[in-house]
């Protein structure tokens, strides 16, 4: 198996695993307000985009001293691919919830494993094409998106991403 396939099957499985077991993560700690940064703390679109987010992250962290020499821009390529994921996941949510009336927890689910095998797909294709911008991007995106999730978990703004969705 090339390389690259692998790296996509890799992290579509640590994201998809780690993920999964984020949303549950909390509660078993007891509602560990340290743990809550990580994990989801309701069932709102913006805990759950921590369940892509946070697993993504780590996974192209831990890869980034492998690939930094031959890729400069790999913390960037994957910042972008996580982004657009989760914006996929957010979109994706709110169309069909919205034409449905309702959100349906299996297509919810369904949709957060999509998401992760075009996180994964997307970090090794944009890796591949090699961007000249260097790592600091994406650097800037991951610790964009972590202050904004440490800061809205506890203060989340009165908008409707931040709500708990009606089934």
């Amino acid at each position: 198996m090339p390389k690259s396939k692998l790296i996509c099957l890799a992290g579509f499985i640590w994201i998809s695993l780690l993920g999964t077991l984020l949303h549950f993560t909390y509660e078993w700690s007891g509602c560990n307000s340290f743990i809550g940064l990580f994990s989801a703390v309701n069932e709102s679109v913006w805990e759950h985009m921590k369940l892509l987010f946070f697993p993504a992250a780590v996974f192209s962290i831990i890869l980034y001293p492998f690939f930094r020499k031959r890729f400069p821009s790999f913390l960037t390529a994957w910042g972008f691919a996580v982004f657009t994921a989760m914006l996929l996941q957010t979109s994706v949510f709110y169309t069909y919830s919205g034409i449905v009336g309702k959100n349906i927890p299996a297509v919810d689910i369904l949709l957060f494993y999509v998401c992760s095998l075009v996180c994964s797909s997307l970090g090794v294709l944009f890796t591949k094409k090699n961007m000249n911008t260097g790592s600091l991007w994406g650097l800037a995106i991951f610790c964009l998106f972590a202050v904004c999730f440490f800061r809205f978990t506890n203060n989340p703004p009165d908008l409707g991403i931040f709500q708990i969705p009606l089934l």
